[in-house]
C-alpha cells in the first residue's frame, strides 16, 4: 500500500520566470540607504535595551537613549522608508470646521 501512494503522485513544475531573473530581483535592494536606516534604529534600540547596563548605571540615560532611537525609527518609517520601500504615506488634515481627518495614500501599482 505505501508503494501505491508514491506511484499515484506526480511532480508538477510551475513557471515563475527564469531562476536567474528571480535571484537578481531578490538580491537587488532598491533603496539601500533607506533600508539601512529602517533596520539601524530598530536594532540599535533593541541592542541598547539589552546591553545598556554594561555602559551606564543610569536608568534615565538608558530610557532617554532608547526613546530617542525609537523616535528616530518612527520618523524614518513615517516620512522616508514607508514612502520609498512600500509606497505608503499618511498625514493629518484639519478642515474649516476644525475637524481632524487622517489622510492615507498608497502608491499605485503599474
Amino acid at each position: 500500500p505505501p508503494q501505491a501512494l508514491v506511484d499515484d503522485t506526480e511532480d508538477v513544475s510551475l513557471d515563475f520566470g527564469s531562476e536567474e531573473e528571480l535571484a537578481l530581483r531578490k538580491a537587488r535592494i532598491r533603496h539601500p540607504l533607506a533600508t539601512f536606516f529602517h533596520l539601524f534604529f530598530r536594532v540599535s534600540a533593541i541592542v541598547t535595551y539589552l546591553f545598556c547596563d554594561w555602559f551606564s548605571n543610569s536608568f534615565v540615560a538608558c530610557f532617554v537613549t532608547i526613546l530617542l532611537l525609537l523616535s528616530f525609527d518612527f520618523w524614518s518609517v513615517k516620512n522616508v522608508t514607508g514612502r520609498l520601500l512600500v509606497g505608503l504615506r499618511w498625514w493629518n488634515q484639519i478642515d474649516e470646521d476644525g475637524k481632524s481627518h487622517w489622510m492615507f495614500e498608497a502608491k499605485r501599482v503599474n
